[in-house]
């Protein structure tokens, strides 16, 4: 299932967004390099020029990344934030990955390195898996399907309806990326290929996450890896 996330998230960054509609609120990502805005109307196009630079532009500095990854994972069922944990540290602290990732350590860099890298995307693969799998856990456990996070809109202890999954798929390109989309949207059709993928991976006996919480966890990673969630 891994390679099914890796090569969606590919085909997303050259050409996910290429007639995707954005609301006009959502501005915080266009206009950046290599998307550009048609003054015409409000769709994102991604030209074979453009995607050449897709590694290209700045993305978001640590703090914001960490912050907006937070936000968007909410709380646990505890009331406390979800977010990067490694060895009991936010992974992208200093005192973790954060200096790794271009932090400046004002000894021989006074401002932040804010272009992607392998390493960068290596590091947000693992705190996607993270986050998504806290989100999952913690989503089965709230009876009530409107504090959700995850899938408020699908159920996963029964099968969801083709129109279940797709509202629910709107909504997270929503709270993702800040994307109004319509049902038939490329990005909606690919991550249902991505929720079904997961949804058909045989479970564990003994796992925490049925094969329908999988494939909702398998969207949150791929909507965080996309491209225009660290554009800044």
């Amino acid at each position: 299932m891994r390679s099914v996330f890796v090569c969606f998230f590919a085909a997303t960054a050259l050409f996910g967004c290429e007639t995707e509609t954005i609301p006009s609120s959502a501005t915080s990502s266009s206009g950046d390099p290599p998307f550009t805005l048609d003054p015409e109307s409000t769709s994102v196009a991604l030209t074979p020029e453009d995607a050449v630079l897709a590694n290209q532009p700045a993305r978001l500095q640590l703090d914001q990344l960490s912050a907006s990854m937070t936000r968007i994972a909410g709380t646990d069922i505890n009331g406390q934030p979800i977010e990067w944990r490694v060895n009991g540290k936010n992974g992208f602290s200093d005192e973790v990955f954060g200096k790794a990732l271009g932090r400046p350590d004002f000894q021989s860099t006074t401002e932040e390195q804010t272009v992607s890298s392998a390493l960068y995307l290596k590091f947000v693969g693992d705190a996607a898996r993270a986050i998504c799998t806290d989100m999952a856990k913690n989503d089965v456990k709230r009876s009530d399907p409107t504090t959700r996070t995850l899938f408020p809109k699908a159920p996963v202890d029964a099968e969801p309806t083709e129109g279940e999954v797709t509202d629910n798929l709107r909504f997270l390109a929503l709270k993702f990326l800040g994307l109004r989309l319509e049902q038939d949207a490329r990005l909606i059709v690919g991550l249902k290929a991505v929720y079904a993928a997961g949804a058909a991976e045989p479970v564990p006996e003994g796992a925490q996450l049925n094969a329908r919480a999988e494939g909702w966890r398998g969207v949150c990673v791929t909507l965080f890896e996309h491209p225009l969630f660290h554009n800044n």
